[in-house]
């Protein structure tokens, strides 16, 4: 299961906790590291979105709700990352993206 960084390194918004959660349930995840949260200034009609940012160390989530937090996670193939949370059935009200932020592109 996935270490959490510096213990607990900040708190989870509601949004981010149903994310995580299934989070750890995936095997071979190395490290879950939440980042800050900001309020989000626009208004999107209460829609929830989960962009997938593949970054060299695995891949980061930009989880927007009704705030937006980072979460980074390590992992060696962040690929089935979005294979799974795509599946999941209680994230399917979620709107999926992803993006590439890999040195070289």
């Amino acid at each position: 299961m996935a270490k959490p960084r510096g213990s607990e390194h900040t708190t989870l918004t509601q949004t981010a906790a149903l994310v995580v959660k299934e989070l750890k349930k995936i095997p071979g995840i190395k490290m879950i590291a939440p980042g800050e949260i900001s309020t989000s200034t626009s208004s999107r009609g209460g829609k929830r979105y989960i962009t997938i940012v593949y970054t060299s160390a695995g891949c980061e989530l930009i989880i927007t709700g009704q705030s937006v937090q980072n979460v980074a996670v390590h992992i060696s193939n962040p690929k089935i990352i979005y294979t799974n949370l795509t599946h999941t059935k209680t994230l399917r009200e979620f709107i999926f993206k992803e993006r590439s932020r890999l040195p070289g592109e």
